[in-house]
């Protein structure tokens, strides 16, 4: 949408349910001639935008990390946040498909396993209402072999609206910028693999993530077992071929 011209708000992405709604917002929200067609910070989840070391700028002009798009945005976890956090793991909308997978640990054991063989998190939130809506982590990382693993999860109100993409991709960036990882590991369950379909290889021709493996009736809910499925992301869009 942000490509053909329309600058939608926050709140306009939350409300929108049929694509009869979403034209109308395209229609309502175009920007004028020759102003940016794409909002700072809205671009689909790739790696491929990631600068590969050629013409890189000299040492005192190299930028800080990018933590704010057009929507959402990379806020340090602090004490404060544990409460949210804690909410995120244990709500029963989002807790079957997060950390805990539907158990509900007691607060202490939560604060207690928070930082937990994570290498960096942070709390998505809200750039228009200044609220926590989500949780990124990196974790289990193998520095000798170049890979670690993301996840993330995000209020249910934002599930389904494509805008957790954002935070995501400023999540996936951060960690390449700081750390020298290959590529980065997703693990879902296959009943949340359409949160991430449109991403794929598989399915898209810009698409950034690619299914490395599955893990056969792996993960039980609603009375089956479910496989569980292994995608990754790699540096500068390169691929498993490759």
């Amino acid at each position: 949408m942000t490509d053909l011209g329309a600058d939608l708000t926050e709140q306009n992405w939350l409300e929108v349910t049929t694509v009869g709604e979403l034209y109308g917002r395209y229609r309502a929200g175009r920007v004028p001639a020759g102003a940016p067609a794409r909002p700072p910070g809205t671009a689909a989840l790739t790696a491929s935008a990631i600068p590969a070391g050629a013409g890189d700028p000299p040492d005192e002009a190299v930028p800080p990390p990018r933590f704010a798009g057009r929507y959402l945005r990379l806020m340090p976890v602090l004490p404060s946040s544990t409460p949210f956090l804690y909410e995120l793991a244990v709500t029963p909308d989002i807790g079957f498909r997060w950390r805990y997978r539907g158990s509900v640990p007691a607060y202490h054991q939560f604060e207690q396993e928070l930082w937990q063989g994570v290498l960096t998190q942070f709390l998505i939130e809200s750039v228009e209402a200044a609220r926590p809506v989500g949780h990124a982590i990196c974790y289990n990382p193998e520095f000798a072999l170049g890979h670690a693993y993301i996840g993330a999860a995000v209020s249910a109100d934002y599930t389904g609206s494509g805008l957790a993409v954002e935070a995501l991709d400023l999540f996936v960036r951060y960690v390449f910028d700081i750390w020298p990882f290959r590529k980065l590991y997703f693990e879902v369950p296959e009943f949340n693999y359409p949160q991430f379909a449109a991403a794929d290889r598989a399915n898209s021709a810009g698409g950034s993530l690619e299914l490395e493996g599955r893990l056969r009736r792996h993960d039980f809910y609603r009375g089956r077992y479910w496989d569980r499925l292994v995608l990754a992301v790699y540096r500068d869009g390169e691929s498993s071929t490759a």
